[in-house]
């Protein structure tokens, strides 16, 4: 995933879009959000499926890198 995925381009790329959380809840860090947007894509994985990944797999965790658990 490191490999093929431009992520610093990708980063870039939707930096001015993310909001920057000056109201309500502060959202999670661009990349950790973009990474978790492609996995479940990536694997056909619902929100609600994903979260749940995140507890039964640790290789999910590794790839969003980010120690919080969404």
């Amino acid at each position: 995933m490191e490999l093929v995925v431009p992520w610093a381009a990708l980063v870039e790329l939707i930096a001015p879009y993310y909001p920057e959380g000056k109201n309500g809840r502060p959202p999670f860090a661009l990349q950790t959000m973009l990474r978790i947007h492609c996995m479940q894509q990536w694997f056909s994985l619902s929100d609600l499926g994903m979260e749940e990944a995140f507890f039964d797999t640790p290789i999910y965790r590794e790839l969003k890198r980010c120690d919080c658990v969404i």
